[in-house]
């Protein structure tokens, strides 16, 4: 069987980050022989998905297939992977020259944010897999795509996880601030990691923040290493240059 796998959010002269739900599918038809192709125009393909975490390229969707199983954040939030796919490890081939791995320990949020289509999306917290689920052994970087690790209730797992296998980590959706303590801020400064990304969305949580940050810089986390994710734009945005400063 032909498969054909659509990355709406590829776009040319540029190296496109991995969509995952397309990795795991391609993992998913490739253990069952079927031949997997992406962004790669066939005639008639026996199967079609197309992908679109991004709303701006959700016009790309008149480019699919007619009958095409479509899904993605950028179009819809409603369909999930069949959990015989979403527990697949992902087939990081179908990207060339991707060095790292990349997925989710825990889904969901603690927080109700009116910006975030995380509450939609995934509801309330939950813990996924370990990080084995999705690691390629021959990766030293490892991507998370958690939305607020520190909330879940496998957090200690996963930092363990990490520390053990001595990975590189990105923490791409940042880490809520508001729940750094003395206990988490033990397991950030072993970690290895180039950055932390926290956020700092509503200036009525500054005194939170700043709480934070201490706690990092005198646990001996360098303050380069520190950055945060500033919501411009939405509502009153009056504070927010305060923020940024």
């Amino acid at each position: 069987m032909k498969v054909l796998l659509m990355d709406l959010d590829i776009i040319k002269q540029r190296r496109p980050f991995p969509n995952l739900a397309l990795m795991k599918l391609s993992a998913y038809h490739k253990a069952r022989g079927d031949q997997v192709f992406l962004n790669f125009p066939l005639y008639q393909p026996d199967i079609a998905y197309a992908s679109c975490v991004f709303s701006w390229n959700a016009k790309r969707r008149a480019t699919v297939p007619y009958g095409a199983v479509i899904g993605g954040s950028g179009i819809d939030l409603k369909p999930e992977l069949p959990p015989e796919v979403e527990h697949m490890m992902p087939d990081y081939s179908l990207y060339p020259g991707v060095d790292f791995s990349i997925g989710f320990t825990s889904r969901g949020c603690i927080r109700d944010c009116p910006w975030c289509i995380v509450p939609v999306k995934e509801g309330q917290i939950e813990p996924w897999a370990r990080i084995y689920e999705f690691l390629d052994r021959r990766h030293r970087k490892i991507i998370l795509l958690d939305n607020n690790l520190l909330a879940s209730p496998n957090w200690r797992q996963t930092m363990e996880d990490l520390i053990a296998e001595g990975l590189w980590v990105d923490f791409n959706q940042g880490l809520d601030i508001r729940l750094v303590n003395e206990e988490n801020v033990g397991y950030l400064k072993r970690v290895k990691t180039e950055k932390l990304r926290f956020a700092f969305d509503d200036i009525s949580y500054e005194k939170t923040v700043r709480r934070g940050i201490q706690l990092l810089l005198d646990a001996g986390i360098a303050s380069r290493k520190l950055s945060f994710y500033v919501l411009v734009g939405f509502g009153d945005d009056s504070t927010s240059v305060e923020r940024v400063k």
